[in-house]
């Protein structure tokens, strides 16, 4: 099955994101979104789980009209294809297995520990937000989509802001998922992650997909909004 952008259209007030964008996006695969900045990369995972409305066109998860579905519905679809936002938006006040939880109210504390266990927090999980680093906070954030035993993930910059250190240890922990079988769709500017664990590249520009191919493709493309993204320095 695939995420499926049907010739979309979306404008915030004057400004048009998206103007036409086509793309099928295998849900089996790991798709990393590019782009320049301000261009829409974001909005496209707003997009695939109804968080924003589309203007124009339609969108497909899993065969689900995403832009016909009724707001009851698209909460139960988020259950299985989740979207962790670029901050792990953890609450201060609760323990990283307590915010894990909140996911959902009715896993047992061993299926929270099974969790952590995986993004491999099995000893912090009483730790508070505020006491552990920001990649400690992004592997608890991704927990908690885990404990959803999703389908298919959405996530957005899941390294930005990290040191070197605490991005390799979010990468790998991707990298383990992905060796599981799940799917994802990211939004990144990390382009050494890129190499690593995309099954596909999708290049956002212009409000259209200009291109989306493989690593290896994408690398030796010469359309120019793509020679913009692997100029010396971001290879």
């Amino acid at each position: 099955m695939n995420l499926e952008f049907r010739n979309i259209h979306k404008a915030f007030g004057a400004r048009q994101v998206f103007t036409g964008l086509s793309a099928s996006v295998p849900l089996a695969e790991t798709t990393y979104v590019v782009g320049l900045s301000g261009g829409g990369k974001s909005v496209l995972c707003k997009l695939a789980v109804g968080l924003a409305s589309l203007d124009q066109g339609e969108l497909f998860l899993d065969g689900h009209p995403i832009h016909a579905l009724p707001r009851r519905e698209l909460v139960r679809l988020r259950r299985q294809f989740p979207y962790v936002v670029q901050g792990p938006a953890l609450l201060d006040w609760l323990t990283l297995a307590e915010n894990v939880a909140l996911a959902d109210p009715r896993a047992t504390p061993d299926q929270v520990q099974q969790a952590l266990a995986r993004v491999g927090l099995a000893e912090q999980s009483t730790q508070l937000p505020p006491q552990v680093s920001p990649g400690v906070a992004k592997r608890a954030a991704l927990a908690r989509a885990i404990l959803l035993k999703p389908r298919y993930l959405l996530l957005d910059e899941p390294t930005t802001g990290l040191d070197r250190q605490a991005a390799s240890e979010v990468n790998t922990v991707f990298g383990q998922l992905r060796r599981d079988g799940l799917g994802s769709l990211v939004v990144s500017h990390d382009y050494a992650a890129l190499r690593q664990l995309a099954d596909r590249v999708l290049v956002v520009a212009g409000g259209k997909a200009v291109f989306h191919g493989t690593p290896e493709a994408f690398y030796a493309s010469e359309l120019p909004e793509v020679r913009a993204l692997t100029a010396p320095g971001e290879e």
